[in-house]
């Protein structure tokens, strides 16, 4: 699984699909404790939507941290002061990094924690979706008055 979807599955899941996670990583190995979580800031890039030139929208708020398991590291960011879910990220990172063998009884976990999400994500544009105007029903509510 490449690193970027295991990061969206890991930021946008349930937390306690995470905290599950990362309590069967621990009873596997041992993680040692590398940088704690610690809050920074980082510059948020964006593309301009006029001249499509690259510009530095502001600066977020994250916390990040580094554990390893058998020398191989894990690093863990993630929006807001989050601690304890940055820190169970880096677990996850490590883990998945260290190629440990409860990686693939995770990975069939992580495949259905991401249709969870897709499942959410379809409900919530289906709720916003109900909200929306049709300005063309509105205009022939005008025609008719």
């Amino acid at each position: 699984m490449k690193k970027s979807r295991l990061t969206k599955i890991l930021v946008e899941g349930d937390p306690q699909f995470l905290k599950q996670m990362v309590c069967e990583i621990e009873t596997v190995a041992k993680i040692q404790m590398e940088r704690k979580p610690a809050t920074g800031l980082v510059m948020v890039k964006t593309r301009d939507s006029v001249s499509s030139q690259p510009f530095y929208m502001g600066e977020i708020l994250v916390t990040e941290c580094m554990v390893s398991i058998n020398s191989k590291y894990g690093m863990g960011v993630i929006k807001g002061e989050q601690p304890e879910r940055a820190y169970q990220i880096a677990v996850v990172d490590a883990a998945f990094n260290a190629n440990l063998p409860i990686i693939t009884q995770l990975n069939k976990k992580l495949l259905e924690e991401e249709q969870n999400i897709r499942h959410r994500h379809l409900r919530e544009a289906a709720l916003a979706n109900q909200t929306r105007v049709h300005f063309d029903t509105m205009e022939d509510y005008n025609d008719k008055s």
